[in-house]
């Protein structure tokens, strides 16, 4: 099991807010066209927007969990937005197509689950080699804040409560995030508390690691691995990175001579 198969059950009503990255996709999808293919798809938060487009979009995850649900929401889609979706369950690392994409995303975060550096090239390898001599490639990841690197001693903190209809329980979250800033990761155990109708309590831990990555080592990683940096914007609204950005968003092309 991965660490989201555990939490698929929390996602969409966790994330139900989350819809700021969409447009920005969106009009990059227009600029290139299809075939799209996105990286850590999930539930379907940004492929199914993309297809109701009418793009024609494939999607990996290593999670089934995820998989699953969003062969739920396609059961109940429309049959032209069903038909332009592709999804399988692929790691990032090593996935295989035979024909490449005119558009590669990773939005939201995902990359960061990589928390080896290793893992982080060949992934950007093999999106490279999927990738067509003028597509573009897409990685989205949040800024570290000096704040957040500041941070010595972990505390527990309130996230958020929300309900999930299919459970139909209301949930707290909250999370314990202890830092190693020498191998720059986040090991952040979610703590989620159920209330069912009755009032009566379940709790779930899951944990998941993420690295922190500044913006020109995103950057060498992406140059290191036969990319061009194009533009980089520190949020959806383009504007540009400064050290208040709360993302790293990096539209990419390949390198020229580069297979």
């Amino acid at each position: 099991m991965t660490g989201y198969d555990a939490l698929a059950a929390y996602y969409d009503a966790e994330w139900r807010n989350l819809t700021q990255d969409i447009p920005f996709l969106l009009e990059e999808a227009r600029k290139t066209g299809s075939p799209v293919l996105e990286l850590a798809c999930g539930t379907g938060r940004v492929t199914l927007p993309l297809a109701s487009e009418g793009f024609e979009i494939w999607g990996i995850d290593n999670s089934a969990k995820m998989l699953e649900l969003f062969e739920k929401k396609l059961a109940q889609s429309d049959p032209d937005v069903k038909n332009r979706i592709y999804i399988s369950n692929q790691d990032m690392r090593d996935f295989h197509f035979e024909h490449k994409f005119k558009l590669i995303i990773i939005p939201f975060n995902s990359f960061l689950l990589l928390t080896d550096r290793k893992d982080m090239d060949i992934c950007l390898r093999n999106c490279l080699r999927h990738l067509s001599d003028d597509g573009r490639f897409i990685i989205d990841i949040f800024s570290p804040s000096f704040e957040m690197c500041a941070i010595k001693e972990p505390k527990i903190q309130f996230l958020q409560h929300f309900y999930v209809p299919e459970l139909q329980k209301v949930v707290i979250q909250w999370e314990y995030a202890k830092r190693d800033m020498t191998k720059q990761i986040i090991d952040v155990d979610f703590l989620y508390e159920e209330y069912d109708r009755n009032g009566n309590v379940s709790k779930n831990t899951h944990s998941i690691k993420t690295s922190l990555i500044f913006r020109y080592e995103m950057e060498y990683l992406l140059e290191k691995n036969g990319f061009e940096v194009l533009n980089v914007y520190g949020n959806y609204d383009r504007s540009p990175f400064s050290a208040e950005s709360p993302q790293i968003i990096v539209i990419c092309g390949k390198k020229q001579n580069v297979m």
